[in-house]
């Protein structure tokens, strides 16, 4: 955004976000800025949220999403009054239904006439009730902070990139997308002490750790447009009984306080928006920027997130240090920064029974979205590939500053995901596949710690090139896993087994040449009580890697037996 736009921003007090357009989106028609309004009403043909960060497109997703879930609870609400009216309710068929209207008219009237009824909550600069504000947050020093404020560290770059200008002030759809961006993902620290809270002392607010999303791993199945990506991460839970679910413009406007003394979270809709922070935006006398801003701590989750388990869009892991006695711990798993597709994989797919789980070791409570799906496309037989995206924030030392952003995507098969005896071992060879990949990279850093110590050296595992094999493999094995079908993924196993191997074997041959003559040559080690003294060099631990890899990949050992076995016959 540069300076001259800043400026062409019509002079006003008021900028709505169900009127105006803030959302960059890619549309049908190429990239443009789409209001609320636009895109439920189909004319903004919108396909994609593509705005400045993979995580401020989440966060901006997920205020969408509790739209769009609000909007059809009150809807469902209405209609299921009675007895007879909820047992004849069936949610597979509600869902199917609203997915194939939306993407046949690309309209959704229901959302477009709850719009109406909360359009008095979207305005960014109203006087009394801004959109996700206090309109008259301040400290005892009346401070006031740069727009720089409320960008993270993560898009630093982007920021400093700006003119002069650009980066004393921000446009209103730039303000308003990284306020959301704030609430939900905002690192922990000490903060701005606003006045009317309580919990300041001498000026400050202490830490009350990072926004809720930041702690989440997010996930969400994109869809052929924005309209069919809202249904597709639509559980029944975000939907249905709940009543007391109610997101930030729902609610009472917050003051400098907690809502409560300690609030608790109430389901997806109220998670998705949550007021993490206070925040306020400061406009520039002529109403066309915002030049600066206030940021103070807000409402804290619960306990650090123990057992906040009403995000749908999260996978959670198992604490078996927090829990106690009858009560057992989860928290939602933030995705990892390193490895991120294999130690991703478990988290996604897994479900309660499945093989490698048990007494401290719990298997994670995947994303609700995922389950959802999984759970309708066993009643209507759908067998389609969701294109799942994943994204978190990661954090430095005590969540107090901003370190990277975890972004990817993988495509899973939903016969994968259904809660049945096929689609379990389905997973389990997934899973095993992903096991094969983890044993052979461990030996390969191995063979090259060995390698280190024939030249002369001592051990040290070389994770680098275990990752380097990572690497290399994750972009095949997300091919793989996508295109996995029913009928042959025994056979696409055995084929990843050997992928592995060949990928393996080529950078265990460029080690050996980087090795040098002392490793070709070798050492002999001295003997003690459990080995007698051996002679180790390059070529022993080539054949001593061989062999590990035998164990690492047993389906190419056993097909190897097989066609040995069959040439042996003829």
């Amino acid at each position: 955004m540069t300076a001259t736009q800043h400026r062409d921003t019509p002079a006003t007090n008021t900028f709505n976000l169900i009127d105006e357009p803030w959302i960059p989106c890619r549309t049908v028609n190429g990239a443009r800025t789409l209001s609320i309004r636009e895109i439920f009403d189909g004319s903004g043909e919108a396909l994609a949220i593509v705005g400045d960060s993979p995580t401020q497109d989440y966060a901006v997703l997920r205020v969408l999403l509790a739209i769009f879930w609000r909007a059809h609870h009150h809807k469902l609400a209405e209609e299921l009054t009675d007895r007879r009216a909820l047992a004849q309710f069936e949610w597979d068929e509600w869902w199917t239904d609203t997915r194939t209207q939306l993407n046949a008219t690309g309209v959704d009237d229901t959302v477009l006439d709850y719009l109406a009824t909360v359009h008095h909550r979207f305005d960014l600069l109203d006087a009394e009730n801004p959109f996700m504000q206090v309109a008259d947050l301040h400290t005892s020093s009346n401070t006031q902070q740069e727009v720089s404020r409320i960008i993270p560290d993560a898009e630093k770059d982007y920021f400093t990139m700006r003119t002069a200008a650009g980066r004393q002030s921000l446009s209103y759809p730039e303000a308003a997308r990284w306020l959301i961006h704030t609430h939900a993902y905002d690192y922990s620290g000490i903060k701005s002490g606003a006045v009317g809270d309580e919990r300041v002392k001498e000026g400050k607010g202490s830490p009350i750790g990072q926004g809720w999303t930041g702690m989440t791993g997010g996930t969400y199945v994109i869809g052929n447009n924005l309209l069919e990506t809202l249904i597709l991460n639509t559980p029944e839970s975000a939907v249905i009984d709940s009543a007391k679910d109610e997101p930030a413009w729902e609610r009472k406007q917050d003051t400098a306080a907690q809502r409560s003394k300690e609030p608790q979270p109430q389901g997806a809709a109220d998670l998705a928006t949550w007021q993490s922070r206070r925040v306020r935006l400061f406009v520039d006398a002529d109403n066309v920027l915002v030049t600066r801003v206030l940021v103070s701590n807000g409402d804290r989750i619960p306990d650090a997130g123990k057992n906040v388990l009403e995000d749908p869009m999260t996978p959670y892991r198992f604490s078996p240090n927090k829990s106690k006695k009858g009560l057992d711990a989860y928290y939602a798993r933030p995705y990892d920064t390193k490895r991120t597709m294999w130690r991703s994989l478990d988290p996604l797919i897994v479900v309660d029974g499945d093989p490698g789980f048990k007494g401290k070791d719990r298997a994670p409570i995947r994303p609700a979205n995922l389950d959802n799906l999984a759970r309708i496309s066993k009643v209507t037989g759908n067998s389609e590939t969701l294109d799942v995206a994943i994204v978190s924030m990661e954090y430095g030392a005590q969540a107090s500053s901003v370190a990277t952003i975890v972004s990817a995507s993988i495509g899973l098969p939903l016969h994968l995901l259904r809660n049945d005896r096929l689609s379990k071992a389905h997973r389990q060879i997934v899973r095993d596949a992903a096991e094969a990949t983890k044993n052979a990279a461990i030996s390969l850093g191995w063979f090259s710690g060995q390698l280190t110590v024939a030249a002369g050296g001592d051990y040290a595992f070389d994770a680098d090139v275990a990752d380097r094999l990572y690497t290399i493999l994750e972009p095949h094995f997300v091919s793989w896993l996508r295109n996995l079908s029913p009928e042959d993924i025994e056979q696409k196993a055995v084929s990843w087994q050997g992928q592995i191997e060949q990928e393996l074997l080529l950078i265990a041959e460029e080690l050996v040449r980087g090795a040098g003559q002392k490793a070709m040559i070798g050492r002999t080690l001295e003997g003690d009580e459990e080995a007698n003294a051996r002679i180790i060099n390059a070529g022993s631990l080539y054949r001593a890697l061989r062999y590990r890899l035998r164990k690492d990949l047993p389906l190419l050992k056993d097909q190897k037996a097989t066609e040995h076995k069959g040439k042996s016959n003829d």
